[in-house]
């Protein structure tokens, strides 16, 4: 079919050149956006411009996958990749608010445990002293006493 390079070349410019390509190009490649390859692929199966130009379906999966090797992707998955990212922002966002209470919970209780007990070791210190002293002045008392 096709003698050299040249004569591929030349076909591939007259294909590109043609109005009707590059119509079907832009609805082929509008379908593939938006419902995926294989759906395109089936569209122009059964279009008109399938029928005008048989073999440039091959032509246009080549196209598609270079266009995805460049990073492009349909806009049905695009869409779907953009509406998850939105809700796992906004689940990480109330799983930190969840973590931030309980943090808040735990040393507002932490807090008030401390000081209950510094509270208690402090009562406890007072009743020392007190019993000490009060042993020391009964000590002094006896030792008054007994001289």
């Amino acid at each position: 079919m096709y003698q050299n390079n040249e004569d591929i070349l030349k076909n591939m410019m007259d294909l590109f050149s043609n109005p009707l390509f590059r119509t079907g190009f832009s609805e082929f490649v509008t379908k593939a956006q938006m419902e995926g390859l294989e759906s395109a692929k089936k569209f122009w199966g059964i279009s008109e411009y399938g029928r005008a130009f048989p073999f440039s379906g091959d032509i246009y999966e080549r196209l598609t996958d270079w266009y995805s090797v460049l990073g492009f992707v349909p806009s049905t998955k695009y869409n779907q990749a953009v509406d998850e990212n939105t809700k796992l922002k906004a689940e990480n966002q109330l799983l930190r608010n969840m973590i931030k209470d309980l943090q808040l919970n735990l040393f507002t209780e932490g807090g008030e445990k401390a000081q209950q007990v510094w509270h208690e070791i402090i009562d406890k210190q007072i009743k020392m002293n007190a019993e000490v002293a009060n042993t020391f002045f009964e000590a002094i008392r006896q030792f008054k006493a007994s001289s």
